[in-house]
């Protein structure tokens, strides 16, 4: 299996590439956390705290259950709802039909599963109308009764806080990380334009730093560079001394035949004239004079 696909879309610079790496552990942990953990977690708790709230709905049914009449039933009810922040109406002149809750209310799931299992007689739930208020209705042998409860009750209150002490926390430490990256990877800049440098001619002042690779890179392209620079001394040395060799003979060749009144010798003459230019054209090539002095010149001038 290869990732070819994956190098097209992956990030050029090191800067980039390093950032990645930094996040994207980052992101995937606070997706599993929140997803996971924390789904669960909340579910757990909605789950223990409806199942309080339906044992107190229980004890209303039995108290409802044991009056002779629907009004002796609300008005025994009534004082026990009170205390435990219930709404009761008795009898309830709409019936809710089916489970309502929206399409992002996960916890309205588990919310829904243990009432229903809790209480018996319901006949449907409704968390849509108003997701601060939990309503249900509930068949009675004194008629329908409807309770109506703050969802506070039966759901874990402020979930968010626990994601925006970990968002921030993780944001925290992504920008202490950044920093400290990016400050781990500006000696490996450093030395990239100062390897650039040098390809193009140009000596820039350099000091190896960071981490110990790091150094140990900078100190290698130093004793490459230094390397470089005295073979190109010695070369240049080199040169000049054939050069002198060289020019010697030609010199003595040039006044030597022009000495010789002869057609054939001013032929000659050409040829050795011809030969101290090729020879000073040469020296100037390898010298590489263009290119150690660049001069800054217009390019509307060259068209």
């Amino acid at each position: 299996m290869t990732f070819r696909w994956f190098k097209r879309y992956a990030p050029r610079s090191l800067y980039a590439r390093a950032a990645l790496i930094l996040l994207l552990p980052v992101i995937t942990i606070q997706l599993v956390v929140s997803v996971v953990f924390l789904q669960r977690h909340f579910e757990g708790v909605t789950e223990q705290m409806t199942r309080g709230v339906g044992l107190e709905i229980i004890h209303i049914l039995q108290q409802i259950e044991q009056a002779p009449d629907a009004e002796t039933a609300l008005a025994r009810a009534q004082p026990l709802a009170h205390d435990l922040r219930l709404d009761l109406t008795l009898p309830s002149d709409r019936a809710i039909r089916g489970d309502m809750r929206r399409f992002y209310d996960f916890s309205g799931r588990a919310l829904i599963r243990t009432l229903r299992d809790s209480v018996p007689g319901v006949t449907g739930i409704d968390l849509d109308t108003n997701d601060k208020t939990v309503t249900t209705t509930i068949n009675t042998p004194k008629g329908l009764l409807r309770v109506d409860l703050a969802r506070s009750r039966v759901t874990a209150s402020n979930p968010h806080q626990l994601l925006v002490l970990m968002m921030g926390v993780s944001l925290l430490m992504t920008i202490i990380a950044y920093l400290f990256l990016k400050n781990q990877l500006r000696p490996i800049a450093r030395l990239a334009h100062a390897a650039e440098a040098f390809g193009k001619g140009r000596t820039l002042p350099y000091r190896p730093g960071g981490a110990t690779e790091v150094r140990a890179a900078g100190s290698a392209f130093l004793d490459m560079r230094n390397r470089i620079e005295r073979q190109i001394e010695q070369r240049t040395l080199m040169l000049s001394g054939v050069s002198h060799d060289l020019r010697t003979p030609l010199t003595r060749m040039r006044l030597g035949l022009s000495m010789i009144e002869d057609e054939e010798a001013a032929d000659l003459l050409s040829d050795v004239k011809e030969m101290e230019q090729m020879l000073d054209t040469f020296l100037n090539f390898a010298r590489a004079d263009a290119l150690d002095d660049p001069v800054e010149v217009d390019p509307a001038l060259l068209l």
